[in-house]
């Protein structure tokens, strides 16, 4: 996991008559300069936590916890450690939000949630959660050079809707979902998109965590609710992602403005923009989920995730149709005089001389039209008279097949318990894990997906996807032949 950029603004305000105040300064916990808080978060660096988790550096840090590279010598592996500061055990509230985020987490296995492996607390009481050590940037970092590619935009939408959608199923919602919270990982050659960050999430148990007026979240993606501080369900968090793929498509966010309260105001009041660097179907999408009424915008992240896949397979018709062009009718002047093929696959017959020059004289039309249409006639005339003598009455005609379309495909990511494993559609060998296979649609044919790898007991799954932004059913674990751990 490489080091996080500088977060956006975020607020915690209180609403007073409707409308939010502005946000209080930041307290440190502790009245310590920065140079001191350096040097001990440097101080963790080569110590080992619980005789497991040896500390290698620091990947990031924030008001009241750092977020550390560890090998765990048990595992042999390296891990991310995200570790309370000593100063913050004193805020009872964050100690809360933290124990809160190791359980919410570690409830989640989509392949877009990050992982959490264990959690526990140190010998001095400081709590820890150990999740699984990243290589790529932050969709933040990813957004600094520009806008993202319209289809690569909806391909990491998908993903984040997907991971919240399980989120949601659990009874959790994020709240806090921003391009900082979004990683981009990469594996292998594909990219797959991780939803951090659930320290402050909310579900059905969670209003205990806060009080009643209390706004939390980063103004650019905070939904209309959310900035008036009311009670919030799973829809903030479809707001939120309308926000970041607005900005991954417009390179900057629906709605900003000098100070955060200006930005919340906009959310509440202003007008969506048109977006200008997308298709119609997506600039329909964003206009579905940034409603600011919740209840006429998108209801579930399932059926976002949904609506992103169709607008993905638009994209995709439009890239193709626009792959094959006819090719461009040549001058007379530039002719060759030889038959060539276009890029369609027709063969193109040019009439004009050999050699750039002048141009032989043309014979008027009227002097070949009839005898080529004489001659069409009497091949016509031979070919049934011929067929009225092979083929009998009674004899079946088999007619040529037409020219079989390419079936559209279902692009799925497998991922197991244990990287390197072969992935088997139909019998064939496809990647192996973590990978992408694209699994046919409208075949009305169920497929067997097949992982297997050496030492491992083989698994299964029999999937007939009916669109392709369906997610595919989860894999069991690979379970080691003698009945180990993996």
């Amino acid at each position: 996991m490489s080091k996080p950029p500088t977060p956006r603004s975020s607020v915690k305000t209180q609403e007073v008559k409707g409308v939010p105040t502005p946000p209080e300064p930041h307290e440190h916990p502790a009245d310590v300069s920065g140079s001191s808080i350096e040097m001990v978060i440097e101080a963790e660096v080569g110590r080992t936590i619980n005789g497991r988790y040896e500390v290698t550096r620091v990947i990031g840090e924030g008001g009241m916890g750092v977020v550390y590279e560890a090998y765990d010598r048990q595992v042999d592996r390296n891990v991310a450690i995200k570790l309370v500061r000593s100063e913050s055990l004193a805020d009872r509230k964050f100690i809360t939000r933290f124990r809160r985020e190791m359980e919410v987490t570690t409830q989640l296995r989509h392949p877009s949630t990050i992982r959490v492996f264990e959690h526990g607390e140190t010998e001095t009481g400081r709590p820890y959660m150990v999740m699984e050590l990243l290589q790529g940037e932050s969709l933040a970092d990813l957004m600094e050079r520009g806008r993202v590619p319209e289809k690569q935009a909806l391909q990491y939408a998908r993903q984040i809707a997907e991971s919240l959608s399980e989120a949601h199923e659990h009874g959790i919602f994020h709240r806090d979902l921003k391009p900082d919270n979004i990683f981009i990982e990469t594996v292998g050659v594909s990219k797959v998109v991780k939803v951090l960050d659930f320290g402050i999430a909310g579900g059905l148990d969670a209003s205990r965590l806060t009080q009643a007026g209390e706004v939390f979240g980063t103004p650019q993606y905070m939904s209309p609710e959310q900035c008036n501080g009311q009670p919030l369900d799973h829809r903030t968090d479809i707001y939120s992602l309308g926000c970041i793929l607005f900005e991954m498509l417009e390179g900057k966010p629906p709605f900003s403005a000098e100070s955060p309260m200006a930005t919340m105001l906009k959310h509440v009041r202003s007008k969506l923009p048109i977006p200008r660097h997308c298709s119609r179907p997506s600039i329909e999408l964003l206009q579905k989920a940034l409603r600011k009424d919740r209840n006429k915008r998108i209801q579930t992240c399932g059926r976002f995730a949904e609506l992103i896949g169709q607008c993905i397979g638009a994209v995709r018709a439009k890239q193709e149709g626009d792959t094959g062009p006819a090719a461009p009718i040549t001058p007379p002047s530039e002719t060759t005089g030889r038959n060539r093929a276009s890029s369609d696959g027709r063969l193109h017959i040019t009439t004009g001389p050999t050699t750039i020059g002048e141009m032989p004289p043309q014979r008027p039309i009227s002097s070949w039209l009839v005898p080529v249409g004489a001659g069409l006639f009497l091949v016509f005339f031979l070919v049934l008279g011929a067929k009225s003598f092979l083929v009998e009455d009674d004899a079946p005609v088999v007619e040529a097949p037409a020219q079989v379309r390419k079936l559209p495909s279902n692009r799925a990511y497998v991922k197991t318990n244990v990287k390197g494993a072969s992935v088997l559609l139909d019998g064939v060998l496809q990647c192996q894990t973590p990978c992408y296979i694209n699994v046919p649609l409208g075949d009305q044919k169920k497929h067997e997906i097949k992982v297997r790898k050496e030492g491992f007991v083989e698994v299964m799954q029999i999937w007939q996807p009916k669109s392709p932004s369906e997610s595919m059913p989860l894999l069991p674990d690979l379970r080691p032949l003698n009945g180990g751990t993996p």
